[in-house]
């Protein structure tokens, strides 16, 4: 049944940033639910059979606006589609959490929910585990957090580590030293440090060991004080390896651990130390969990299609 709303809106600039350049949010509100969204004076009037759920989405961009946070691009969307599988959600604590960093005058705005509650949980948490498809920027999220909370002063150092499937943590064969053997696994997060920071800031972080690698293999006996430490393509881990690293926390540090625990390369007998660990740990609720999902990835809109088709064929063999 076709029905009539409208929301008054007080503040104008609260109005603009809700409509946006040229009522474009409006106008994407309007693709989305099919009904018709236009604003006069202060007022925002839609109608058509989906108006509870754009009432409900335009009453969180208010919120949003009005408690100083930014409707970026795909905010509309997300807030749409969260809103219409339960009409009572309140997204504005969620979706308003960011990354700032200040010394490259950058923001990192949650492009999905799930990124909204994991930034909460970077935050909150002493130890974090994100797993979930490619793509969904479990480790670019980690990284910048920490980037953040470093340049802040908050902690003193950043600590990368992975697993070396491929070589066994035994890297005695590879040419150089403990560093130059481990460099080339890393290069994802180097990427994402790089994209982030200036050349200047990076190299002057990596320069004073702000910035510090360390295999896996390295780190037993090792107490993290005072320190972010990231531990990615966890799901690479073996139990025993995994239970090492967590017990590692030592007095103000993080340890952000993230994986995609439908893409294991160890060996058919050894069990997932990720895998594992999510089933021991889940019941500890000081522990932040975020499980990412295909909707949560933010490359190239062909990398969902690309995930889907491939848990299709699969789920058939």
């Amino acid at each position: 049944m076709v029905k009539n709303q409208n929301l008054v809106i007080e503040d104008p600039k609260t109005l603009l940033n809700i409509c946006g350049v040229n009522d474009k949010n409006l106008r994407r509100i309007e693709k989305l639910s099919g009904c018709s969204v236009h604003s006069v004076g202060n007022e925002i009037c839609f109608e058509g059979e989906n108006v509870f759920i754009v009432e409900r989405t335009l009453q969180n961009l208010m919120r949003i606006s009005e408690t100083g946070g930014e409707i970026y691009t795909n905010l509309v969307e997300l807030l749409y589609y969260e809103i219409e599988k339960n009409l009572d959600v309140d997204l504005n604590t969620v979706l308003t959490s960011n990354i700032e960093i200040h010394k490259v005058k950058k923001i990192f705005n949650p492009r999905s929910v799930n990124q909204g509650l994991y930034i909460q949980l970077l935050r909150e948490r002493d130890i974090i585990f994100s797993y979930g498809p490619a793509g969904t920027g479990k480790t670019f999220i980690a990284i910048a957090f920490a980037l953040s909370e470093l340049l802040n002063k908050r902690y003193n150092k950043i600590i990368l580590t992975r697993p070396v499937v491929e070589a066994g943590e035994n890297l005695g064969f590879l040419p150089g030293d403990y560093i130059q053997k481990i460099n080339p696994y890393l290069i994802p997060l180097f990427d994402s440090i790089n994209s982030i920071l200036t050349t200047e800031i990076n190299v002057k972080l990596m320069s004073q060991n702000l910035i510090e690698i360390a295999p896996l293999a390295y780190m037993r006996g090792r107490t993290f004080n005072n320190s972010i430490v990231i531990l990615d393509e966890a799901q690479n881990t073996t139990y025993t390896q995994m239970k090492m690293f967590l017990t590692r926390l030592g007095e103000n540090s993080k340890l952000i651990i993230a994986g995609d625990i439908t893409q294991v390369d160890l060996p058919k007998k050894i069990k997932s130390g990720m895998v594992e660990g999510l089933k021991i740990v889940s019941e500890i609720s000081d522990i932040g969990i975020v499980n990412f999902q295909e909707k949560d990835v933010v490359r190239h809109p062909l990398v969902k299609k690309i995930i889907n088709a491939y848990d299709k064929y699969e789920r058939k063999e």
